[in-house]
């Protein structure tokens, strides 16, 4: 006897470990031939179809029953939000709707898995499969076939995990190994979710979970915990593939993590009064629920249930994450003075612009240096600050628009327009360093010493006008203003010079027209940029004197 029991253990372990590698295999093959057949699909529907909360969810829910697997279309989402291609509105109501549209696994195994033979259906689409991804020339029913096969695997999967449990439960007490009461229940969530962490798959879990409450091998009610710990699981995933993302894409992950840890807490709270519920409305039409049916409604059920909790939440979440995981270049591109408060009241709001054009000048202004330091910056170094001089411009035009539609004097009224126009030179001085960083880093190697020598020189000459222009005066000193003047003036006739060098270097061959053709318009373009500088230190200057006449003539009606 003993021999036969051991026999008998090898046996069941033997069918649970065939089953679940035949499900897991299988789920690998359908949701792989999916993606692949209709990747580009995927990133269309994910990329045009989301433009609002409720196309975003049906994308969610409808991508995920197709392609079984909510990772697939979580990590594609982030992967969309850390290309910028999706915003966080979005992304999350995507994620959203994939929470509800992995449940279409459960509906399948208890549908499907448990109501017919497997082999019926299992075997012959295994075969077919198998035949059109080995003879088929096109990529496309090649993994269509791929799909198919791993499909029938998938469910001949559940067929032998069935049979396990079956004997498992008349050999052993499944039913034993849980506790009573809320702490038993927090011990099969945590089940749950440790095997679809180990096996990546909550399809995978849901389906042992069915399984196991099919057969009699647990209680409802801890299945059903079980299957909460599946949906808790799935986070793991979103979070290891957001480590080194952009903030977005961590957004977008933390959203995942917020959405399914509420959702489980409050269905593990109400679980025994949910499951009665749902039993209760089955019940109506006469039929008794069968365990596998009623949890795979229960996985539905508490996950539309967490799409609801999350439509007035959403909002105030998306806020809260925007504040989270800033990085320093998203900190710069957010406006620190433009107050909607201040913008009824228009002298207010006229400083408050300006401020906020200072800062941008900074930023335009760092950027600018660093095109023209002695070593080209690298590709990508200018892009953030670039971004956040292109949303500042933004931030102060809408500001100004919101502003003006107050009553206000006429002076106020053209201050704003001139700090308008000085953000715009900022914003024109940080494109066309970056344009200066795009050509330096084409460096063929070709100037001649003396040339790269002069044109070295000039461009100090021209980070030391730049550095003038951005340079805060003090009030009335027009010590600054002539420095400031006499260095854009310098910087004007050495470039003459330096293109005429040029030039001759050129028409003589001992440059290359090409590698001539590239230093001529650095240099123009940095002449340029110098330019704009200067323009938007002159009309600063201008815009602020203004200002200070206009307080001191204000000052004797408030004395």
């Amino acid at each position: 006897m003993p021999e036969a029991e051991a026999v008998s253990t090898y046996a069941l372990i033997a069918g649970f470990l065939g089953g679940l590698g035949l499900f897991l295999l299988g789920m690998t093959l359908l949701t792989d031939g999916l993606k692949t057949a209709g990747g580009k699909a995927l990133q269309h529907i994910l990329g045009q179809w989301t433009r609002t909360r409720p196309r975003a969810l049906a994308s969610g829910m409808g991508v995920t029953a197709l392609v079984q697997s909510s990772s697939a279309v979580t990590v594609a989402t982030i992967g969309f939000a850390n290309a910028g291609l999706l915003t966080l509105g979005q992304s999350v109501w995507v994620i959203f709707g994939s929470n509800v549209g992995t449940t279409m696994t459960g509906w399948l195994v208890a549908l499907i898995g448990f109501n017919i033979r497997i082999e019926a259906f299992a075997l012959p689409a295994i075969g077919i499969g198998a035949l059109l991804y080995l003879f088929m020339k096109a990529a496309r029913p090649r993994h269509l076939g791929l799909a198919l096969a791993g499909f029938g695997l998938l469910f001949l999967g559940i067929d032998v995990l069935r049979e396990a449990f079956e004997g498992l439960s008349t050999t052993v007490d499944l039913g034993a190994l849980t506790r009573p009461g809320f702490a038993g229940l927090l011990i099969m969530v945590g089940i749950g979710a440790l095997l679809t962490v180990l096996m990546q798959s909550s399809s995978a879990s849901m389906a042992m979970a069915l399984t196991a409450a099919m057969s009699g091998a647990v209680p409802l009610e801890a299945a059903a915990a079980a299957v909460i710990g599946a949906n808790l699981g799935t986070t793991v995933k979103a979070l290891l593939v957001v480590i080194g993302a952009t903030p977005n894409a961590k957004r977008v992950a933390a959203a995942h993590v917020i959405f399914n840890g509420l959702t489980a807490i409050v269905a593990l709270l109400i679980l025994p009064w949910f499951l009665a519920a749902i039993a209760w409305i089955w019940g109506s039409t006469g039929e008794a629920p069968a365990p596998a049916m009623l949890l795979a409604l229960f996985h539905t059920a508490f996950n539309l249930l967490g799409v609801a909790l999350m439509v007035p939440l959403a909002g105030p979440m998306i806020r809260y994450l925007q504040r989270r995981f800033r990085t320093a270049e998203e900190d710069i591109a957010r406006p620190q003075y433009l107050d909607k408060n201040s913008a009824g009241i228009p002298d207010l709001a006229l400083q408050s612009m300006l401020q906020e054009t200072g800062r941008l000048a900074d930023i335009s202004h760092s950027i600018a240096r660093e095109a023209l330091q002695p070593n080209p910056p690298a590709a990508g170094t200018l892009d953030r600050r670039g971004q956040a001089v292109e949303q500042l411009t933004q931030a102060i035009n809408e500001f100004a628009i919101r502003t003006t539609s107050h009553p206000m004097p006429e002076a106020v009224g053209n201050g704003i327009a001139e700090t308008v126009r000085i953000a715009r030179y900022h914003r024109e001085v940080a494109a066309l360093a970056d344009q200066i960083a795009d050509l330096r880093r084409e460096a063929s190697g070709e100037a001649r010493p003396n040339v790269s020598e002069q044109r070295r020189a000039w461009q100090e000459q021209a980070i030391r006008a730049l550095d003038l222009c951005n340079l805060e005066s003090d009030d009335g000193d027009d010590g600054h203003a002539l420095a400031a003047t006499e260095a854009v003036t310098t910087v004007e006739a050495a470039y003459a010079e330096l293109k005429a060098a040029l030039l001759r270097e050129g028409t003589f061959g001992s440059l290359a027209m090409s590698e001539m053709e590239r230093q001529l318009r650095i240099i123009s373009t940095a002449r340029r940029l110098v330019t704009q500088a200067d323009k938007a230190r002159r009309h600063t200057e201008a815009l602020e004197s203004q200002i200070r006449g206009l307080r001191k003539t204000l000052e004797p009606e408030n004395a």
